[in-house]
């Protein structure tokens, strides 16, 4: 098999506990780029987030942010879906009933109503400062400029996050809800999937899907996981994901994208 791309989420796949791309995964990705096959990251973060694992990577990548709700390639957007702005309101308003926070993403922006060691802690991950706004604040400002959050993220304790996505999910809101970790509940539009994602990024670039190897390891990455030609778990992924996956590598901490690429492709 000729394959084209290799698509990979962020965290918890393609970078370690510290939120780094480890350097055996680095080289491997150079060793793949240097053979003309495309790399696509494609994560529920947002844009400068992605960038910032671009940057570490070295390679020019293809680029999907809120789990495939906003492609992009350098500074061109290729395409953006929205969530409904009265809609995402109302989530905010049962994260913040229940004790959980709830974090809006626009295109390029991000906002908070308030800063908390989640956010800090976002912050260093990415490596960006939201704007911070009251939430009256943030409803002028997306009516104003006619823009609505591509994503909502739901934030607290694990047990708070459950309970917060079992309110939203008893008032059947035309979004998606899916978990990029146990604390992190992505609220999304319907149909935006990490599977569409790969759908149209093989429409943009030419590229048959059954030639594309997928990385993965949440709830999140189960449509991309399955659309993919070999669609590969990590070690350290949820068992409805590795149940999905073609193969199972090794952990997001033990390089475990590279230990799969050079069986697959023979890369030394």
């Amino acid at each position: 098999m000729n394959y084209s791309l290799i698509c990979m989420d962020i965290d918890g796949t393609l970078v370690n506990s510290d939120s780094y791309v480890p350097s055996e995964v680095v080289v491997a990705l150079k060793k793949i780029s240097d053979k003309d096959i495309k790399l696509a990251l494609v994560s529920g973060r947002y844009p400068s987030g992605v960038r910032l694992i671009e940057k570490q990577i070295g390679v020019n990548c293809i680029k999907a942010s809120y789990a495939g709700g906003y492609i992009f390639d350098e500074d061109k957007c290729f395409y953006s879906k929205n969530l409904n702005l009265e809609t995402a309101l109302q989530v905010y308003d049962i994260a913040r009933k229940n004790s959980g926070d709830c974090w809006f993403f626009c295109g390029e922006n991000w906002f908070v109503t308030e800063m908390n060691d989640s956010v800090e802690k976002e912050c260093f991950n990415v490596k960006a400062r939201p704007e911070i706004v009251s939430i009256d604040k943030f409803n002028d400002i997306c009516e104003s400029k006619k823009m609505s959050p591509n994503k909502a993220l739901v934030t607290g304790k694990n047990y708070i996050v459950k309970k917060i996505s079992d309110e939203i999910k008893s008032y059947n809101l035309d979004i998606q809800l899916g978990y990029s970790s146990d604390i992190y509940l992505e609220v999304i539009p319907l149909g935006i999937n990490k599977g569409m994602a790969l759908e149209k990024i093989c429409e943009i670039n030419n590229i048959n899907i059954e030639n594309i190897i997928a990385f993965g390891d949440q709830d999140l990455d189960i449509p991309m996981i399955e659309k993919a030609g070999i669609g590969i778990a990590m070690g350290n992924a949820v068992d409805e994901l590795k149940r999905v996956a073609k193969y199972i590598t090794k952990t997001n901490n033990d390089a475990g994208i590279a230990y799969a690429l050079e069986k697959i492709l023979k890369i030394i």
